[in-house]
């Protein structure tokens, strides 16, 4: 193989290697396309490959980071004055963030910046390994190491990435050895020259052997459990849950998950939220679990123990509810009347008003009456009637609370006539205003020391349902109106029965939710829908007297939020994670913002720090070589002798000669040279001493003598 055709392939290959950093980073920050990033490092490496000098590749470096960034994120395009000051602006601030651990606050467009530069060092790394060292194996370790641990802690699947690399690491460490085999005053060089293609087709023969029986040979199940989550846990990493129902609540924030699998199935008449519980006591962060032994048994058939509306109407109904596995807890729609099961006892937790079977329960049949929710007698309801332990019971908030959410609940509901005008000036405020975003990938975790309530209202606007409905219960309680937080499931999908009198719903993790309950007097405990895209599947009374003549007001419902919802929910109109689920509305609306600015997860700025740290480390673990590799290109500049000598001494030390304080410097040289198998360190030093005590020619050039001298002990040091 020539040596021309040898470089080409190992640049092909080293462009390879390289593109194996770039795809998952494009993928895990949702980057448009990854061909510009891969256009850049093989730029960079053809720059080195050449062997450009470094006051052309820095400026070439820049220029080329500051042109892919803007392809990405200049909206006016790269040769904009905005664009201009933008990325000056991004990368100052960036840094600044970085310094003071702020990693909430670094933007993606600084991301890519810092990964552009960081591919700009590995490209020089890379070359200087294959091209001066003829070895690959500490880049190849780096890749592997990489793309396992994005494997591991993130969702892509760097499987078949792991394998190209493996394979592209294998060919550059063969054309790499060919080429040290190859090179003269080697024994076998000959020898590789008359059988080139056929030891070439052997090693392909040989990989393709590996690989193949690789992918068609069975594999044996790990021996040891998985310590994955384990290390996730006690790294603080595992930011990202999947939906679903969850008892634990005491810390709200992140991205979640979607999870399709079903819970339970119900046959019912129409749609109900499915309640499990309650919680009263928020704590900033999240809501406290309660420990409660306020438990009221019951059995199979009596008069459910919870009532949470004043007033039912109509016959009473059934609702057939069926879960996939066996259930540790009993679902209930507003207006339950009683539980007939084959288990016959249950528990009821009269604090957190959770249904607990004796035993675990798998089927059962809920009685139910529909809850009369008229918006007159609310609008009327005399909340001066309310015990105040009752009042002070339902309405606290942290002392800490930010006061600018009190603020705002005022502000608000300033016009409101009456408390359920108030509520639905907040519901509304939260639901349909456009100030807030639903989103279950893009909602931040809660920083150290701020509010999870004050952060979504004044600073993300971008969360799921539990985002929206703590917010609501917060901002309602500040005005002193007598509020919970409910969790449970909503209605899920339906399907109508060939009769058409029912429907059966299934209800998936992805149907996990959160939402508001408000205390009126005269009504009861009265669900409400803050979440943006959602709507309330409760039946809401129209006002029958002058009221109902009301001009519409931006503090009223929407009509799909007074009516009872008659439409099937699909999927992706339910939420769920301790609450998730996005709507075609959502999902769109997230599309769109994505288009216009990308949000990141807190733990993508690991990936540039981390690859700037293996960096580091690759050239701190190198870094004789690299000290040796400086002092040869010293020498192409026809230096002056004593200082390239001093130099020398100082790369001698970096490989474990240093020179005692009882020995004159030629008895260093002597040692020196004994170990090395030479006399050319006593030749130098022999001149430098003779330099010292010259009058004349103490800061002379190096001679082409004393360069091949140099160079004769560089290359002993590194072998």
């Amino acid at each position: 193989m020539t040596k021309k055709l040898s470089l080409i392939l190992l640049f092909i290959l080293s462009v390879l290697l390289i593109s194996e950093w770039i795809y998952p980073f494009a993928e895990l920050t949702e980057l448009s396309t990854a061909s510009w990033i891969i256009l850049f490092i093989t730029l960079s490496l053809a720059s080195f490959f050449t062997h450009l000098r470094y006051y052309w590749t820095i400026p070439l470096h820049i220029v080329m980071i500051y042109v892919v960034a803007g392809i990405y994120y200049a909206k006016d395009g790269i040769f904009s004055g905005q664009w201009f000051s933008s990325f000056f602006q991004i990368t100052f601030s960036g840094f600044s963030d970085m310094v003071q651990f702020r990693p909430s606050d670094i933007s993606m467009d600084f991301i890519v910046i810092v990964f552009l530069i960081a591919l700009w060092l590995l490209s020089y790394i890379t070359t200087y390994s294959i091209l001066r060292k003829q070895r690959i194996m500490s880049v190849l370790i780096l890749t592997v190491s990489y793309l396992a641990v994005i494997n591991t802690f993130t969702d892509y699947n760097s499987s078949w990435a792991i394998v190209r690399t493996v394979l592209e690491g294998f060919l550059l460490l063969h054309l790499a050895l060919t080429s040290r085999i190859a090179t003269p005053n080697r024994l076998n060089g000959n020898s590789l020259k008359r059988n080139g293609i056929i030891y070439h087709a052997f090693i392909l023969f040989l990989l393709a052997v590996f690989v193949f029986s690789s992918l068609i040979l069975p594999k044996k199940a790990p021996i040891w459990p998985d310590p994955v989550p384990v290390i996730r846990d006690a790294l603080g990493i595992n930011t990202t849950r999947t939906v679903g129902y969850s008892e634990d609540d005491t810390e709200l924030g992140g991205a979640v998950k979607k999870d399709n699998a079903t819970v339970f199935k119900a046959r019912t008449d129409n749609g109900h939220y499915w309640r499990v519980e309650s919680k009263r006591i928020y704590t900033g962060v999240g809501w406290a679990n309660e420990k409660s032994t306020e438990l009221q048994q019951f059995s199979s058939g009596d008069n459910f123990p919870i009532q949470l509306s004043e007033e039912t109407t109509g016959e009473a109904k059934t609702a057939e509810i069926s879960f996939e596995a066996s259930s540790e807890y009993a679902p209930y729609p507003y207006g339950t009347q009683a539980i007939n099961s084959a288990v016959d006892t249950f528990n009821a937790n009269l604090t957190t008003e959770k249904i607990t079977p004796t035993d675990t329960i798998k089927n059962y049949t809920i009685e139910l009456k529909t809850p009369v929710y008229n918006i007159e007698t609310m609008q009327k309801a005399d909340f001066s009637t309310l015990p105040d332990s009752f009042v002070s019971k339902y309405t606290q908030t942290p002392s800490k609370l930010p006061k600018r959410v009190a603020t705002l609940a005022n502000k608000i509901t300033k016009d409101a006539d009456s408390i359920y005008d108030k509520t639905k000036a907040i519901e509304s405020y939260l639901s349909a205003s456009g100030e807030f975003t639903y989103s279950t990938d893009d909602a931040k975790e809660t920083p150290n020391g701020a509010d999870y309530v004050d952060q979504f209202l004044f600073e993300t606007k971008i969360g799921y349902c539990d985002n929206f409905s703590t917010s609501m219960v917060i901002m309602l309680r500040t005005l002193g109106i007598p509020t919970r937080w409910a969790k449970g499931y909503t209605p899920g999908e339906g399907e109508k029965d060939a009769k058409g009198d029912k429907a059966t719903y299934t209800i998936t993790n992805n149907n996990a939710h959160s939402w508001p309950e408000v205390f009126f007097p005269g009504t009861g405990w009265v669900p409400f829908e803050p979440t943006a895209t959602f709507s309330n599947p409760e039946n809401f009374q129209e006002p029958t007297t002058e009221t109902a003549n009301k001009p519409d007001t931006p503090n009223e419902s929407s009509s799909e939020a007074s009516k009872p919802d008659t439409t099937e929910k699909t999927p992706e109109q339910t939420d769920g994670s301790s609450s998730t689920g996005e709507t075609k509305q959502a999902e769109q609306a997230k599309t769109d913002k994505v288009n216009n600015t990308l949000k990141i997860p807190s733990w993508i700025w690991w990936i540039p720090v981390g690859l700037i740290v293996a960096i580091a480390a690759a050239a701190f673990i190198f870094r004789r070589r690299i000290r040796s590799y400086l002092l040869l290109q010293t020498l192409k500049k026809n230096p002056i002798f004593s200082k390239t000598y001093l130099k020398l001494l100082k790369s001698l030390a970096s490989y474990g000669y240093i020179r005692q304080s009882s020995e004159t410097l030629r008895q260093f040289a002597v040692r020196v040279d004994t170990e090395l198998g030479t006399n050319d360190f006593s030749k130098l030093t022999k001149i430098h001493e003779s330099n010292i005590y010259s009058q004349t020619s103490g800061d002379r050039n190096v001679t082409t003598a004393e360069i091949k001298l140099f160079i004769q002990i560089i290359t002993l040091l590194t072998k």
